[in-house]
């Protein structure tokens, strides 16, 4: 492997650092243990036991995720809560230079802020109007100022974000702050708003020709390749010279003005997933312009960069391989995938995929089941291909505890020939969209173009930011290229390469280049120090990629929680939770290599000592009075994996 952009290779920096933080896998520090034999094997349980909010939690994700990603199953007469409420909508606030608050949505405080297009040269006349939200301070005491929220994505809507989850963000950072959440570039709310489509019915049509997986059929790798390098022609197209200026270090440009105009000089900043990018990137061009800064998820800021990515699947089939454990762990009562050893339940999946890639699963509508289809929105035939089912199966990679159960039930139902239930689940995800329809009354044919200004995420930033980053080079994501990465990505992830290739796939084609592009080393002093948060076992932003950019930032400290899934915000844990709040209130950062449990494990597991702490606890001796005890912080961590 290649030197990494900033300095030592990726391989020897994390068997480096990880070493130093965690010792030797043998000893009692760590939920996973790698066993050369079969898969992760569990070592010691998180804290906390199995409650009766969990079936609960499980439920309102899937509402959730069918709220927000499947726009086009919500009723025509539903008001869209965060474009419009009561009379008020973003197009009633004048655009200013300054930050003019005005009341919306009964209790927050929204503005529109002019910014410059082109931050390098500001005079220009374009500009950019960035959709601000506050939630003031609920508390006075030991006022703390602005602290700014991003979810990640890119395309995640920082508005909405605080919108939804202020209450939640009050009790985990201290509600002597206020919380500011602003949609970046193209996204949400801020326009100019960028899209790869002309509207959403021209969006749905187009993904009506969506393609199987890479190693759905041979030879697929070629057809997915031209349709990717389509679908970036016209998104060039669509976004014209606007494409350049959406890059990560305009947004760091953008966070600080606001911050400016707030009136202080230093950000208090929580960032999750790509918001660890947008985090990194605003400390490694304003160092001295940061007061608390927590990176939750990271992404490596060097393959982000270079636009590689090959490293962010480190921990992908770690977390697939649990499942298979913790199956069996949970037992037959708790895991309808139950087999008689963790390699028999990954044979048993393995057995579907390969079943239907040959037969792919037809689901009819009949007198026993048209009423259920017709509740998720299946009006007429469809099949279910081997693709359909890897895709959902590697996005509950996301949230094991929230997905592994339904996920088990999804699959036993599809071996015994029973869609429904997978189908659940897959419509949830946003993995297979309701059946479309066009109709004159149909409001997917009610806007012919354009996009509704409303504070939700953006699907399309995933390819235009992503791939406009780094420097321009004209085979980087050329055929040859993509082949080579898809056989290396195989070798690297065998459970998961296939999934995970698209995220590299989707920049096929693409040509234009961000102007504004971050070059300068990462390496700074920050005026204080970042806190990373890293899973032991994240699927899609491992654990080394904190270790390795917090090298970056002398001073800084990883903090490990021992958990599956995407971001410490996928499983909840008052220990890692207790040292947010110490740090973002006193900043009081904990020991590096700091190991916190989870309170839950997938599948309902008891697990023992939810009364014991992590090596280190005794820092967190008192937090408890920061919030109004456990029992609401509970909720607060419950809460936020609404926000995966």
């Amino acid at each position: 492997m290649k030197p990494g952009k900033y300095g030592d290779s990726f391989e020897e920096e994390e068997r480096r650092m990880r070493d130093s933080l965690l010792g030797d896998e043998n000893e009692d520090t760590c939920q996973l243990e790698s066993q050369q034999d079969e898969k992760p094997r569990i070592t010691r349980s998180g804290h906390g036991s199995r409650n009766k909010w969990i079936d609960r939690l499980i439920l309102g994700l899937l509402v959730f995720w069918v709220y927000v990603f499947l726009p086009f199953g919500k009723d025509a007469s539903d008001e869209d809560t965060v474009l419009r409420e009561d009379g008020w909508s973003w197009e009633s606030i004048k655009p200013d230079s300054e930050l003019v608050w005005h009341p919306c949505f009964d209790e927050f405080d929204c503005a529109r802020l002019e910014v410059p297009l082109d931050w390098l040269e500001p005079t220009n006349s374009s500009k950019v109007v960035l959709a601000v939200l506050r939630k003031n301070a609920t508390s006075n005491v030991d006022y703390k100022g602005p602290l700014f929220v991003n979810p990640g994505g890119p395309g995640g809507s920082g508005v909405g974000t605080v919108k939804d989850f202020w209450k939640a963000v009050h009790v985990t950072v201290g509600a002597n702050h206020d919380i500011i959440g602003f949609d970046p570039r193209g996204i949400g709310a801020t326009t100019p708003s960028a899209h790869c489509w002309n509207g959403p019915r021209e969006e749905r049509i187009w993904g009506i020709q969506k393609l199987g997986l890479v190693d759905s059929h041979p030879g697929m790798i070629y057809d997915l390749y031209a349709h990717q390098s389509v679908e970036s022609r016209n998104c060039e197209a669509n976004l014209g010279d606007l494409s350049r200026f959406l890059g990560t270090a305009s947004v760091a440009r953008d966070m600080l003005e606001i911050l400016n105009k707030l009136g202080y000089e230093k950000l208090r900043y929580w960032g999750l997933s790509y918001g660890t990018v947008i985090g990194g990137t605003f400390a490694a061009m304003y160092p001295d312009k940061v007061e608390r800064l927590v990176s939750d998820g990271n992404v490596n800021y060097s393959e982000w960069y270079n636009g590689t990515g090959i490293h962010y699947i480190e921990d992908t089939d770690k977390v697939m391989l649990a499942f298979f454990d913790l199956c069996h762990k949970a037992g037959p009562q708790k895991c309808a995938l139950y087999a008689s050893t963790p390699v028999a339940i990954q044979e048993r999946l393995e057995g579907i995929y390969t079943k239907l890639q040959k037969y792919p699963l037809q689901v009819f509508p009949t007198t026993n089941n048209t009423m259920e289809l017709q509740s998720l929105g299946i009006t007429r035939p469809r099949i279910l291909t081997y693709s359909d089912v890897k895709n959902a199966v590697i996005y509950s990679l996301y949230q094991p505890l929230a997905l592994f159960h339904h996920l088990a039930k999804a699959l036993a139902a599809l071996e015994a020939d029973d869609g429904i239930p997978f189908l659940k689940l897959a419509i949830a995800q946003g993995h297979i969209q309701p059946s479309f329809t066009c109709s004159c009354n149909s409001p997917d044919c009610e806007e012919e173009s354009g996009w509704p200004l409303k504070a939700i995420g953006n699907g399309d930033a995933a390819t235009y930011v992503k791939c406009g980053e780094g420097d321009a080079d004209a085979d980087k994501d050329s055929l040859e290229v993509m082949i080579k990465y898809e056989e290396e990505l195989r070798r690297k992830s065998p459970l998961s390469a296939s999934v995970m290739f698209n995220i590299r796939l989707s920049c096929a084609g693409w040509k234009s280049r961000t102007k504004w592009n971050f070059v300068a080393p990462f390496e700074q002093n920050t005026s204080h120090p970042i806190l990373f948060i890293g899973n032991s076992a994240d699927n899609i932003t491992p654990l080394g990629s904190a270790i390795y950019n917090s090298r970056f930032f002398p001073g800084s400290s990883v903090l490990v929680q021992n958990s599956y899934g995407h971001t410490s915000a996928s499983c909840p844990s008052k220990c890692t939770a207790k040292y947010r709040l110490a740090y973002f209130q006193d900043g009081i950062l904990p020991a590096n290599g700091t190991v916190c449990e989870p309170d839950f494990i997938p599948f309902g597991i008891e697990v023992e000592g939810m009364d014991s702490q992590s090596d280190g606890d005794e820092e967190l001796e008192g937090m408890d009075s920061q919030s109004d005890g456990d029992e609401e912080l509970e909720w607060a961590l419950r809460e936020l994996m609404k926000l995966l």
